[in-house]
């Protein structure tokens, strides 16, 4: 390596513009924040976010929360707003990450206090998708031990904080270093279905902001804490000699369009099996009191997800929903696998009977994304395969459709001009058009 990697970054960060973004990147970027709006919305009542909300208590600043009638300082409402983004485990996703929910948090907070353009935004969500996948490309070993959302998404949330915040392309660099010193985040909780998983959402997106704003008062980070033997690579991918995949083709394609998103509110890597399941109990009609076996085989990265193979007990509903056994026996019996609220019946019978006849196997040499489900029932047996996520890249429409159904209780006008002011937002001279609305949902 002889270019410093968060310099390189620092530049990309400070260079973008609105006017070099193409069209279909522009359009990606609003149905990435209304898809985030709308997991936000559904999660306004849970208790995550309410703790997130205790912990700032009574502060006051000049950003939204969410459907939260107060206003906070910027790293409370990213904070805060992150966990509601990502409460109901239906935000987007990107190479491992859940950019949505760490991104946009803290893009909003930024823009509400220094009142930044639609235009504005929409580019520091765009910058900021990129640099959650590129800190994830330079060191993918950072998983299982490591949870990407936090050690790759602290990275998105400064570059779009430092954006906003009018950084240089040398302050940017040290806020992205900043940002790496404070990343942190693994994946036990899954396993126990505790909150810090969902907190750490919150944290790496808070930290982003944090980091920006002490760039922009002088703080100073290594120009080699990325790839340095002592750094941010080394410590979480045990080597970084993956390093520079971080910027190859900087500028050249917005990472973003690699973006997929979440039909079902459980985990992204129980996604493709749920689907796959579902297919093959409504192609065959299946009896699932006749089935004797479940085979699922996935690629290695989702077998040995946090929380993939748990088991009964489920103490939480979060522990089910991150569960393929669970979710894939919900499927097969037609639970409604759609609603939020179905997770809170960890205790199902039948869904816990037949979740001990599901085993998950390792993958086959040629896995190489895909997914296989197998269910016996008897002496006949039933397959369906599909490449992993392949079914959840985002248009629109569909985002729009989701956005529908997650704000069904919320008063058809406001839901109505909210989606048309999100559509419509690099018109807007002033987010706070924007945020007045999330502010009084």
């Amino acid at each position: 390596m002889t270019a410093s990697i968060s310099r390189a970054l620092g530049q990309f960060i400070h260079d973008g513009r609105f006017d070099d973004l193409p069209r279909d990147v522009v359009d990606l970027a609003k149905a990435c924040l209304l898809d985030s709006l709308a997991t936000a919305y559904a999660a306004r009542s849970l208790p995550v976010p309410g703790i997130a909300r205790r912990f700032a208590g009574q502060n006051a600043g000049g950003a939204v929360i969410i459907a939260g009638g107060q206003r906070v300082p910027a790293v409370d409402a990213a904070f805060i707003n992150a966990t509601l983004v990502n409460g109901c485990t239906h935000d987007d996703f990107l190479y491992k990450s859940h950019p949505g929910a760490v991104v946009i948090p803290a893009a909003l907070a930024i823009a509400d206090e220094r009142a930044s353009s639609g235009k504005e935004v929409l580019t520091a969500i765009v910058l900021g998708y990129d640099l959650v996948a590129r800190a994830y490309l330079g060191g993918p070993d950072m998983l299982p031990a490591f949870r990407a959302t936090g050690v790759a998404g602290a990275i998105g949330a400064a570059g779009a904080a430092a954006r906003l915040l009018g950084l240089t392309a040398t302050q940017a660099a040290h806020a992205l270093g900043c940002a790496a010193m404070f990343a942190s985040g693994f994946g036990e909780g899954f396993r126990s279905g505790t909150t810090e998983v969902k907190l750490n959402v919150g944290w790496a997106s808070r930290s982003g902001v944090s980091a920006a704003q002490l760039a922009q008062a002088g703080a100073t980070a290594s120009p080699s804490i990325f790839e340095g033997e002592s750094g941010y690579y080394q410590a979480y991918a045990r080597t970084a000699q993956q390093a520079g995949a971080s910027i190859e083709q900087l500028g050249k394609r917005f990472l973003i369009e690699d973006t997929v998103y979440k039909e079902r509110p459980v985990c992204i890597f129980v996604q493709t099996p749920v689907h796959l399941a579902h297919q093959l109990a409504v192609q065959h009609q299946l009896d699932a009191h006749r089935i004797t076996r479940v085979t699922v085989r996935a690629p290695m990265l989702t077998l040995t997800n946090p929380g993939y193979q748990n088991v009964a007990p489920y103490a939480s509903p979060l522990k089910a929903r991150i569960s393929a056994r669970f979710t894939v026996a919900a499927a097969l019996l037609g639970r409604p696998i759609d609603t939020y609220a179905y997770y809170d019946q960890t205790d199902d019978s039948q869904v816990l009977g037949l979740a001990d006849k599901i085993h998950l196997l390792d993958p086959s040499p040629d896995q190489q994304g895909r997914v296989d489900v197998e269910v016996t029932c008897n002496d006949l047996t039933y397959r369906a395969s599909g490449l992993e996520m392949d079914t959840l890249r985002p248009t629109t429409d569909k985002v729009i459709a989701k956005f529908r159904r997650l704000t069904t209780d919320l008063a058809s006008e406001k839901s109505e001009r909210l989606l048309q002011t999100v559509l419509s937002l690099q018109d807007l001279p002033h987010i706070d058009e924007l945020t007045s609305q999330l502010e009084t949902l």
